[in-house]
C-alpha cells in the first residue's frame, strides 16, 4: 500500500481534492469541460465512421448535445461515456512517458478549438469556453514537464471520475433520457436502455483498472532496474 501511495500520490491528491471540492466554482470549469470532452467523443465517432457534423453544444448547467447525420449510432452513441473514459485513463497510463503525454494533451486542446471554430455557434458562452479550455490546454502542455504532467494528471483524474459520476446519475438513475436510451429506441428496444448503461460502465471501470494496474507495473519495474546493482566494469 505504501509503494501504491508512493507511486500514485499525485492522482490520490487530485481525487480527494475534485471530490472535496466537486460543488464548488473551481471545480466547475473543469465538469464542465469534461462534458465538452465527451461530445467532442461524439463528433469524432460520427466523423469516423462516415457522418456529418452539424452542431456541438456544452451548456454550463453540464448539459450538451452532439446533432450529426449519417455515421454509425451505435457507436456514436457509445463514444461518449466510454471514450471520455478511455481517454482520462489514458492520460494516467501514459505517465511514463512525457513527451506523448504532452502531445496528447496539446491534440486535446488542438481538436477543442478546432471542432468549436467548426461546429459551435460563433460568439457564444461555449464557444469561448471551448477556445479558452483548448488554448489553455496548449499552454500547459508547451509550459514545462512537471506542469504537463501535472495537467495531464488533473484532467485524466476529472475524466474518470466524471465518467463514474455519469453513471451514477444519468445512465444508471435516468438511462432512457441519456445516450443509453438514445441507442435503445434507435434499436426499438427501450427496455435496453438499462443493460446499454450497465456494459458502458463496466467496459469504462475495467479501463480505468487496467490503466492504473499497468501503470503500476511499469513503474514498479523501472524502479527495480533503477535500484539493481550494476555490474562491475571489466578492466
Amino acid at each position: 500500500m505504501r509503494q501504491i501511495f508512493r507511486q500514485f500520490w499525485p492522482h490520490i491528491v487530485c481525487t480527494i481534492v475534485a471530490l472535496a471540492l466537486w460543488d464548488t466554482p473551481f471545480v466547475k470549469p473543469f465538469r464542465v469541460f469534461t462534458v465538452q470532452v465527451h461530445e467532442m467523443w461524439h463528433a469524432a465517432a460520427a466523423l469516423t465512421t462516415g457522418g456529418d457534423v452539424t452542431e456541438i453544444r456544452t451548456h454550463w448547467n453540464e448539459s450538451g448535445y452532439t446533432s450529426s447525420r449519417g455515421g454509425s449510432v451505435p457507436i456514436i452513441s457509445s463514444a461518449g461515456y466510454v471514450g471520455s473514459a478511455f481517454l482520462g485513463a489514458f492520460l494516467i497510463y501514459a505517465g511514463s512517458w512525457a513527451l506523448f503525454q504532452r502531445l496528447l494533451l496539446a491534440g486535446i486542446g488542438t481538436v477543442s478549438i478546432w471542432m468549436a471554430v467548426r461546429y459551435t455557434p460563433l460568439w457564444g458562452l461555449d464557444f469561448g469556453f471551448a477556445i479558452l479550455s483548448g488554448a489553455a490546454l496548449l499552454a500547459v502542455a508547451g509550459w514545462s514537464r512537471r506542469v504537463s504532467e501535472a495537467g495531464a494528471i488533473w484532467v485524466g483524474v476529472m475524466l474518470c471520475l466524471y465518467s463514474l459520476y455519469d453513471f451514477r446519475t444519468d445512465l444508471w438513475m435516468i438511462p432512457e433520457r441519456t445516450d443509453a436510451g438514445i441507442l435503445a429506441r434507435h434499436w426499438g428496444l427501450p427496455f435496453l436502455a438499462y443493460p446499454i448503461a450497465f456494459v458502458w460502465a463496466a467496459v469504462s471501470i475495467f479501463a480505468m483498472y487496467r490503466a492504473l494496474r499497468s501503470a503500476y507495473r511499469r513503474r514498479a519495474a523501472s524502479d527495480v532496474s533503477e535500484t539493481r546493482p550494476k555490474p562491475p566494469e571489466s578492466s
